[in-house]
C-alpha cells in the first residue's frame, strides 16, 4: 500500500485526531484507518485552544477538557463528546475516570460524522474485541493474535491449531 499524509498530519496538532490513524486511500481515494488498541496511561482536564473563541478575535481563548493520554501514543486524545465517554466506560467497565487507568480499550475513526456544522471523521472509543482463534474459537491475547495474522493470514492461538490449519 502506498504511503500517504493527510494534509492535518503536517499542521502541529497536538492532540490525537483521525488522521493519526490513516494507513492509506482506498480506490476512490478516501482515507482507510487502522484501530488501535491502547492502554490509559493518565487523564487529566487540561485548558486547551478554543477555535471558537479564537475565530471571535480572542487569540488566547482556551476551555477545559479532559484528555486522555496512552502509553502506545505520542499525543492525547481530547473527549469531549459524551459518545467517547460512554465508550470509554463501556470499555473500562467503570464510569470512573481514576480506574479508567491502565485499562485497555480500541480507539478507532467512525467515518462522516456531523458536528460542528460540517461531516468529518471522528476518533470513537469502543472495548477491545475478543480475539477468537480461527480453529478451536479459543479467546487469545493480543500478541498471540497480530502475529498469527501477519505470519498465516488469520489467528491461530497454538501449534496444534497451526498444524490443523495446515500452516
Amino acid at each position: 500500500m502506498e504511503k500517504l499524509t493527510m494534509w492535518k498530519k503536517e499542521c502541529g496538532k497536538d492532540y490525537l485526531g483521525s488522521w493519526d490513524l490513516c494507513i492509506g486511500a482506498d480506490d476512490k481515494d478516501q482515507p482507510i484507518y487502522k484501530e488501535m488498541i491502547a492502554t490509559i496511561s493518565k487523564i487529566e482536564k487540561s485548558a486547551i485552544p478554543d477555535m471558537e473563541g479564537i475565530k471571535k478575535g480572542n487569540a488566547n481563548a482556551t476551555k477545559e477538557e479532559i484528555l486522555v493520554f496512552f502509553k502506545e501514543l505520542e499525543k492525547p486524545m481530547i473527549i469531549h463528546a459524551k459518545t467517547n465517554f460512554n465508550g470509554l466506560e463501556k470499555a473500562t467497565g467503570t464510569p470512573f475516570m481514576e480506574r479508567w487507568v491502565g485499562k485497555q480499550v480500541c480507539v478507532y475513526v467512525e467515518k462522516g460524522v456531523k458536528a460542528f456544522g460540517t461531516t468529518t471523521d471522528a476518533l470513537r472509543i469502543k472495548p477491545v474485541p475478543k480475539r477468537i482463534c480461527s480453529v478451536c474459537g479459543k479467546v487469545i491475547d493480543e500478541n498471540t493474535y497480530q502475529g498469527s495474522v501477519q505470519k498465516y493470514g488469520r489467528a491461530l492461538c497454538s501449534a496444534e491449531c497451526k498444524e490443523k490449519a495446515g500452516v
